[in-house]
């Protein structure tokens, strides 16, 4: 008889528990996870089955072979005289932005066809529709086959996961002559609901690793998924004697820094000496210490065992100033990798490492052609760590980088098909580029894109610098912009700056800006918006200060911190990630604000010599000794302490006007150091997992139910002590 597997038996431990105890609603929901009830079906994005192999709702027809299946993404195949194509379906037409904008879809004729398939680095994300990686190779094939004589079926898809299994294997219906594969940077596990064998893995890797194992467990599938999806695509397509290409995605290495995090629970004292490693790591970075930083850095790693991206970046940066480029590239590495394991921050696509490697180790089995863009563009930049000259941010490339890119698979496909070498470069030309209004709109884009990611203001300025230098046409719609974001009282939709930037944008904004911006007070945006504009001789500044005077400045409102348009912007984007989670997810009000970190910041806009009142009202968490104090600073001042408890106080306090900045003001508290329960802690992320709830993988330092501010209105009259406190205490 087969034994079960040893990771199955803790879980198996922990139905037991619950047979025996008061929890008959998680005993049931453990059996149905375990399928022993035989009505488990898992949600989700996507839904993995007993072999790990995923499944979709979109790639191709539902309960069909793919082979066989009549949708291929949004086309539809129709039977006209005999002929088959495939045609854009109506029903869709939600989703159809995700795709190239092709209404139709020919049956084979005599022209070459190349089929394009990828993520939405293959789509061109933020130069689509304008200018694509797919029209980029079609005009340099048209250069060497005559411009009637190729064509490139772009089925590239914006957030294409693991359903490019299903769409590449529909897609060979379309009878390709090669297929250029551009994919590898959404190879995650993104299942919003974990299947049987999920949890068990993970109470087995927690039991025996901590948060370590949770990591092993995500990277682990990603190979394994990974793995699967290569061998079942390519060996059809070769099968079926088509040349395959397929493109390795490299990532922003240089430029991007993944959203700081603290630690999640570790073993015995370690989330304590994390932090205090972590700020002294940061301090002697600030002083110009580097191998006192590097100690740290290193400290900080083992105490996470690599599970996070901070102290990798504290050691990339020592390297830098120690001009020792390889191994600045290699923390960088691991830094994009540190992560793999936490769905609870804002997911970024990134090819991992160990994503990179099953496509090194697979494509070759298959005769396939690599284009190995972390090699190649190493190559191409002399050794240096790829940035924002390649990316517009993350993952999405530049012209250049598109161009690059192409020119090898050009290459690729010519030598496959004419057996003819040339050299990826004599296929790029000035013309192969979009035209110098869409790059300066990709720039802001891009701009606005990377600020709303928590990115520094230098990487969001230079964006902002390089959409100036690019057509002047993007100076009136950044100084729209400025309205749009700094006025928060006409809705999104229903201001006169909205239509002027629709007005005077291409189309290329109607589809980025428009659904996907968020008002909020954009200080670090605003800000390099402004800059770059009188970097220009345009004059922006005094116009941004004046809206945020007039619209926002606490002596005509008062001023709600935790709401997300101030909130967003105080850098602090995990503790935000917590406000959205919808309520059937989590055991607690998401509405109130939660700290990661023993330090949280707010903004608020305030005049110089008008004092502030701020209305607090928090707690100590369920971690923590039962009273302790906090401290509150204001633009870097102390204003004094507090003693909380675990339930709710409320607090009245004054910072008076010698504080207060003109502009975009900082309030932080400093929270204590709670109790860490980690085996308490971490044996509650598989009991919220069974109730598919979001695990807890992080300590909670305190919380925030409601926080304002506002100016004092007899300020002139009676000036206020530097620290004035009225309490009242709340049940909780």
């Amino acid at each position: 008889m087969q034994r079960p597997p040893e990771s199955l038996k803790s879980f198996a431990d922990r139905i037991a528990r619950a047979a025996a105890s008061d929890e008959a609603d998680l005993l049931v929901r453990m059996l149905r996870m375990a399928g022993l009830t035989g009505d488990f079906k898992g949600h989700g994005i996507a839904h993995f089955g007993a072999d790990d192999r995923p499944t979709t709702v979109f790639a191709s027809e539902p309960g069909v072979t793919p082979k066989q299946s009549r949708v291929i993404g949004i086309w539809e195949r129709r039977e006209e005289n005999g002929t088959a194509s495939f045609v854009r379906r109506i029903d869709m037409m939600e989703t159809w932005h995700f795709w190239a904008n092709v209404g139709r879809i020919e049956a084979k004729g005599s022209k070459l066809r190349v089929l394009f398939i990828g993520e939405s680095v293959a789509r061109g994300y933020l130069y689509d529709p304008s200018f694509t990686p797919a029209i980029a190779l079609q005009m340099m094939l048209e250069k060497q086959y005559g411009k009637d004589q190729v064509e490139v079926i772009d089925l590239a898809r914006t957030n294409l996961g693991y359903e490019i299994r299903e769409l590449s294997l529909a897609a060979l219906q379309l009878e390709p002559d090669i297929v250029v594969f551009f994919a590898g940077n959404n190879w995650e596990k993104k299942t919003s609901l974990p299947t049987f064998n999920d949890v068990a893995r993970l109470e087995d890797a927690i039991a025996k690793e901590g948060m370590a194992g949770v990591k092993r467990v995500f990277d682990e599938y990603i190979e394994r998924t990974g793995r699967t999806i290569v061998k079942e695509v390519l060996s059809e397509y070769q099968a079926g004697g088509i040349p395959i290409v397929w493109i390795i995605p490299e990532f922003n290495l240089a430029e991007w820094r993944e959203p700081f995090t603290s630690a999640p629970y570790l073993p015995e004292n370690g989330n304590r000496e994390w932090i205090a490693a972590m700020k002294e790591a940061r301090k002697a970075l600030s002083d110009g210490d580097r191998v006192r930083a590097e100690q740290f850095g290193t400290r900080i790693v083992e105490l996470d065992q690599g599970i996070c991206a901070a102290g990798y970046y504290i050691l990339a940066e020592c390297r830098r100033l120690a001009n020792d480029v390889d191994a600045q590239r290699t923390y960088l590495e691991l830094a994009r990798d540190a992560q793999s394991w936490d769905n609870s921050i804002m997911y970024i696509p990134k090819n991992y490492t160990i994503a990179q490697e099953v496509l090194r180790e697979e494509l070759p089995r298959y005769g396939a052609q690599v284009i190995d863009l972390p090699v190649l563009f190493k190559q191409y930049l002399n050794g240096e760590i790829p940035g924002n000259r390649l990316f517009l941010d993350y993952c999405h490339m530049t012209t250049e980088g598109i161009q690059i890119a192409m020119g090898y698979a050009a290459s690729c496909v010519t030598r496959a098909l004419k057996g003819v070498e040339q050299p990826w470069h004599t296929f790029v030309s000035d013309d192969v580029a979009p035209s110098p209004e869409i790059e300066a709109e990709a720039s802001f884009l891009a701009a606005i894109h990377n600020a709303h990611r928590y990115q520094s203001y230098d990487m969001v300025h230079h964006f902002c610098s390089r959409a100036v230098k690019n057509s002047p046409h993007i100076a009136d719609l950044m100084l729209y912009f400025i309205d749009l974001q700094a006025i928060n009282k006409a809705p999104l939709r229903m201001s006169e700056a909205e239509l002027e930037i629709f007005r005077l944008g291409s189309p290329l904004v109607h589809r980025y800006l428009f659904p996907n911006n968020d008002k909020r007070l954009d200080k670090v945006l605003l800000t390099a918006v402004a800059n770059a504009l009188e970097e220009a001789g345009i004059a922006a500044r005094e116009r941004l200060e004046r809206r945020y005077r007039e619209e926002h400045s606490t002596r005509n409102t008062e001023t709600d911190m935790l709401h997300p348009y101030y909130y967003l912007s105080a850098g602090q984007p995990h503790e935000y990630e917590g406000l959205t989670w919808p309520l059937a997810r989590v055991d607690y009000d998401p509405r109130y604000y939660r700290a990661y970190w023993p330090d949280s910041k707010f903004v608020f806009v305030g005049e110089a010599g008008l004092p502030v009142t701020f209305s607090l009202t928090c707690r100590l968490p369920k971690y923590s000794m039962d009273e302790s104090n906090i401290s509150v600073d204001c633009n870097g001042q102390p204003q004094g302490d507090l003693t909380l408890t675990k339930a709710w106080s409320s607090w009245d306090i004054t910072v008076p006007g010698d504080v207060i900045r003109d502009g975009v003001n900082e309030i932080e508290i400093h929270w204590p150091i709670p109790q860490f329960r980690t085996a308490e802690a971490l044996d509650e992320v598989i009991t919220k997992l069974c109730q598919m709830k979001y695990p807890e993988y992080y300590p909670i330092y305190g919380e925030v139910h409601i926080f304002t501010a506002s100016s004092v209105a007899h300020a002139a009259e009676s000036p206020p002590e530097l620290f004035e406190v009225a309490v009242s205490q709340a049940v909780a």
